[in-house]
């Protein structure tokens, strides 16, 4: 449990956004001596905003504080800049045009092109030519906020598959990225604090969504030679490994920790660990002041 000493940390809990453990996460919070408040998306206009019982009300300005919800809320939480440290998300930095750079020979989509949505019809027969396999690319968005699903797209079917990309209506300059289709039988996503992978799920396993703590060893050490390379996109973050059917392990994407979904990672650790980390950011800048 908490020591006396130590400063409590305020969480904040999406309650909509993860809901199917968001129980269980309020409670870890409070078994280590941690306030948490859960919020709900306000009445309409269904905005974070400053209407009615505004999240900018939950805790005092300076306190040290976690958010864990959707992006939206995250984004705001970072931009008000009230709180320390708010949330980790540092968006800018898991875009894959900046991430790529530095984890490339890990990625699973290692031989990409990157270029803008609107230049897909245009480029499609250069891109289906050099990285088509059996009638298909994948496509995904540059953005870590989820523009859309990356998905498999056909060239004997590409304008239906271009408008459905574009539903989502984002800016048709955003950049995507596309590469190979490739074969995934499992997928595993690892909390990281302060350079060290402090819990992980498996989420997929064999084309079927499961829900169980990562156990596997080969998942884990692969995880941790991602990390051995030094890039540290923020203090606390997640990084999914994917494993293919020729048995190899590699880098699926990496993520911000408190707009990612953790599954079932242990959840004690989690409040843990990132609870440890916002501790030692909120104490130096306060000891700076």
């Amino acid at each position: 449990m908490k020591g006396k000493e130590q400063l409590s940390v305020n969480w904040i809990l999406d309650a909509v956004a993860f809901d199917s453990y968001h129980d269980e996460l309020a409670a870890a919070v409070k078994r280590y001596g941690h306030s948490v408040v859960s919020l709900n998306r306000p009445s309409p206009p269904y905005q974070w905003d400053d209407t009615g019982n505004s999240y900018r009300k939950a805790f005092p300005p300076g306190s040290c504080v976690v958010t864990h919800g959707d992006v939206d809320l995250v984004r705001r939480v970072l931009e008000d800049g009230i709180w320390t440290p708010g949330a980790f998300a540092c968006v800018e930095r898991f875009f894959c045009s900046h991430y790529y750079a530095h984890l490339g020979r890990f990625l699973l989509n290692r031989d990409y092109i990157m270029l803008p949505y609107a230049e897909l019809p245009r480029c499609q027969e250069f891109l289906f030519s050099t990285l088509g396999r059996d009638d298909t690319l994948f496509v995904r968005p540059d953005s870590p906020l989820k523009l859309f699903t990356g998905m498999t797209i056909a060239q004997s079917t590409f304008d239906r598959d271009y408008e459905f990309m574009g539903f989502y209506e984002f800016p048709i300059e955003s950049i995507v990225v596309v590469s190979s289709p490739k074969q995934i039988v499992a997928e595993w996503r690892f909390v990281v604090a302060d350079r060290k992978i402090v819990t992980g799920s498996q989420y997929v396993d064999r084309n079927e969504k499961v829900l169980r703590i990562a156990e596997d060893p080969n998942a884990l050490a692969f995880a941790n030679s991602v990390l051995e390379s030094g890039f540290e996109p923020d203090p606390v973050w997640v990084l999914d490994v994917c494993k293919t059917e020729d048995g190899q392990y590699h880098l699926l994407e990496i993520g911000g920790f408190s707009f990612a979904g953790l599954y079932a990672c242990d959840k004690d650790a989690v409040v843990q660990a990132v609870s440890a980390v916002a501790q030692r950011i909120h104490s130096a800048k306060h000891s700076q002041s």
